[in-house]
């Protein structure tokens, strides 16, 4: 009885926990309250609320579950891109009742799930099933085989599953009838159109067991968090379990996400190399100054980018330097940013400055157009780079 106290006490308490926002302050404290209008935080006695829309991300602990390879588990993939990991998946009927490894029951209908993949926690399945059926152009249901470690995808048509919810009827797109299993079977894919009844999504959730959410309504209370997923799925919380959300979408965006207007790529030697998301001109991990970003846009010279940010935004952040990994001489490049065509910035940096990164941060309120323009400091621009290391615009 005195486990079971401290263990119900522990989920009760308010999490700590330290939120972000679009100020780029930091409250940390005790969570007490998330609502569609705003989170409370009680910090070092002071209740401090930030509206929601001024609210970048909620960070709870970083002491995620470690599974074993002996830790079973189904992984599903809802209509809204949410993902769970299952102890078990059960089909009755036109409904599917999920039953997660952190004990929620959560029942669908069938037609709110994307697929369903067994024995998930083998990461040799997982593999398999990205390459011979995600990263396939579908116009079919698909039923996943694997037979003597080859998965074999067949297309065709899924049907109900059987009164007791242990095979399906499947058809296969040559007009072959199949019952498969719905145990045995490694993967039932499922060709959804968009779900018309889909509620926006305002945040994403990552919980202690790394399961995704894509969730349209979060409530904090004494005892955790209610999760409302966009299409429709309920998940109880205690304050122990849920490790990070995220309410950036739409709020801010990295430049390496966008896809610029315009692009003007131009070179001195008659060779072009084109600019790079999130990894340096080698295709590695970006390195400023011994440190590692896993965003960013690597750009040679002459490279001319054109965003259109259509006034949502209010400042532009990023780190600037050349990439420690990436080859060239000592001769300096140009970074030049125009916002609606008027030169906001004009830099020269070069191998042998002391500051090996800059600081790049400039109000960007009301701009329409955002121009970066990377060229070189003299005739040549042969060996002439520069990264943009997490080039954020924020609202």
């Amino acid at each position: 009885m005195r486990v079971l106290l401290c263990l119900l006490l522990a989920a009760s308490v308010a999490p700590a926990g330290e939120l972000k926002n679009l100020k780029g302050e930091t409250v940390k404290g005790d969570i007490v309250s998330v609502t569609d209008k705003e989170v409370v935080v009680d910090s070092e006695g002071k209740k401090v609320a930030t509206p929601l829309d001024q609210v970048l991300t909620i960070s709870l602990t970083e002491e995620y579950v470690r599974l074993t390879p002996e830790d079973k588990y189904i992984l599903v993939e809802l209509t809204d891109g949410s993902q769970l990991k299952c102890a078990s998946v059960q089909f009755k009927g036109k409904d599917i009742v999920l039953q997660t490894l952190q004990d929620q029951k959560v029942t669908l209908p069938l037609v709110k799930i994307n697929w369903v993949l067994n024995e998930a926690h083998d990461p040799a399945n997982m593999k398999a099933f990205k390459e011979r059926v995600l990263a396939k152009k579908k116009a079919f249901d698909i039923v996943a085989i694997k037979r003597e470690d080859v998965v074999q995808p067949f297309e065709g048509t899924i049907g109900e599953p059987d009164d007791k919810g242990e095979n399906f009827k499947f058809v296969q797109k040559d007009g072959t009838e199949r019952t498969v299993s719905t145990t045995k079977t490694l993967a039932f894919f499922f060709q959804r159109q968009a779900d018309p009844g889909a509620k926006p999504v305002i945040c994403r959730i990552n919980d202690v067991h790394r399961n995704l959410l894509y969730a349209s309504e979060v409530k904090k209370d004494p005892d955790g968090f209610s999760v409302v997923t966009s299409c429709g799925a309920t998940l109880k919380y205690t304050n122990k379990q849920v490790a990070r959300l995220d309410y950036s979408k739409g709020k801010q965006a990295y430049l390496s996400d966008l896809t610029p207007t315009a692009v003007k790529e131009t070179s001195t030697e008659g060779r072009v190399d084109h600019y790079r998301r999130d990894e340096n001109l080698e295709g590695n991990k970006i390195r400023l100054a011994g440190t590692q970003y896993d965003k960013g846009l690597a750009i040679h010279s002459t490279t001319e980018l054109e965003y259109d940010l259509e006034g949502e935004y209010r400042e532009l952040t990023a780190k600037v330097g050349i990439d420690d990994d990436v080859g060239g001489g000592d001769d300096p490049v140009v970074l030049k940013v125009y916002l609606d065509n008027v030169e906001r910035l004009n830099w020269s940096i070069s191998r042998k400055d002391k500051e090996r990164d800059r600081t790049l941060q400039l109000n960007v309120k009301d701009v329409q157009k955002l121009k970066i323009v990377v060229t070189t400091g003299d005739f040549l621009d042969l060996g002439k780079h520069l990264t943009l290391a997490k080039p954020l615009v924020s609202k």
